[in-house]
């Protein structure tokens, strides 16, 4: 059975975070996007590699949510649970 999944802005810190680690200990799948690449590296270690992903995201650029998309996407099995 495949994990659901989740992606989440603003998972850099904070509630994002938070929401992040609660999910994952669920045994979720999560997609962790912020702008600033160097904490979300560091929660996706903290995490575990397995059942995460990470791409930095300004969520006002169309394009660039539109890749994140597709990133969360790839790494997800094609399936999202959550927003």
């Amino acid at each position: 059975m495949q994990p659901k999944t989740i992606f989440i802005t603003g998972a850099a810190s904070g509630i994002g975070a938070a929401t992040a680690r609660k999910f994952h200990a669920q045994g979720w799948f999560v997609g962790l996007y912020d702008l600033n690449p160097a904490p979300l590296a560091e929660l996706q270690r903290s995490l575990g590699t397995e059942n995460s992903c990470f791409m930095a995201l300004d969520v006002r650029d169309r394009e660039a949510v539109a890749a994140a998309m597709d990133h969360f996407g790839a790494h997800s099995g094609g399936r999202m649970n959550l927003l």
